[in-house]
């Protein structure tokens, strides 16, 4: 693992498709002028987080904002994290994150795979679980992907860690409510666990369509330690990722030892 710089992007999603891929460029723009070598984008940023825009924007995989999010990998010669998308197969809908390399090649791609369907509200009325996990490689670390409620999962993360991820993106939309209570606790307890730097870009909030969404998008440390929070307002914040620290959290706390030295 090696330094680099991650921009997060907090965007508020509107009810105009063509509006939020707009704002997205225009947000990642900003990120790139300010030096960032990977780009990570929340959940559903091109749609507000409600199961009838769910529908609404649905997309087939290589159809607009995918196509945007690789065409702006290849300007920018970054990493672009791109959040998630509703993503259309057949009669089914998946909460989908796609990974573009600097020549805008897709390199990954995940699909939620816990839904949510808590608070009054399914996400399971629209959206399709999917069934696997895994990680991939970059010059700069090893980097595993979930998203939003799977943060409630850690044998998730765990997973990631056996598979050598040293960075985790987790883009999500939590909502006031349970933001509240738990976005910071689950932040920090699942980069604790994991020893991983987690990047957790969210949605923004406002006045209209996202005026429940928790926002403060966050980066932990592998000590669990808030390093950035972005607060509620839409913005970019560029932020330098040390890779010393995922090693001497891992040499300070041998987690990995202990698993191998314990008898139950």
């Amino acid at each position: 693992m090696k330094n680099f710089k991650v921009g997060m992007i907090q965007i508020a999603s509107k009810g105009d498709k063509d509006y939020n891929l707009k704002r997205m460029e225009e947000l990642v723009d900003i990120a790139c002028q300010k030096g960032a070598d990977v780009v990570a984008l929340p959940e559903m940023w091109n749609c507000p987080y409600q199961n009838s825009y769910f529908t609404k924007f649905k997309e087939q995989e290589g159809e607009e904002s995918y196509e945007l999010m690789k065409k702006l990998a290849k300007r920018y010669g970054i990493y672009l994290v791109g959040g998630s998308i509703p993503i259309s197969d057949g009669d089914k809908i998946y909460n989908k994150s796609f990974v573009f390399n600097a020549c805008g090649k897709e390199i990954f791609s995940y699909s939620k795979i816990n839904l949510f369907d808590i608070e009054g509200f399914k996400e399971s009325d629209t959206i399709t679980g999917g069934k696997s996990l895994g990680v991939f490689q970059t010059e700069f670390a090893n980097a595993g992907l979930l998203i939003c409620y799977d943060s409630r999962f850690p044998e998730l993360f765990q997973s990631l860690v056996n598979f050598g991820a040293e960075v985790i993106f987790m883009p999500s939309t939590f909502m006031i409510k349970t933001g509240k209570r738990f976005w910071e606790l689950c932040n920090r307890a699942r980069a604790m666990d994991t020893q991983c730097f987690l990047i957790s870009p969210s949605i923004a909030r406002d006045n209209e369509l996202s005026k429940n969404a928790w926002a403060h998008s966050m980066i932990t440390s592998p000590y669990g330690e808030v390093l950035l929070d972005m607060g509620e307002d839409e913005g970019v914040e560029v932020f330098s990722i040390e890779a010393d620290l995922v090693k001497e959290a891992r040499k300070n706390f041998p987690y990995k030892k202990s698993r191998e030295n314990r008898s139950l």
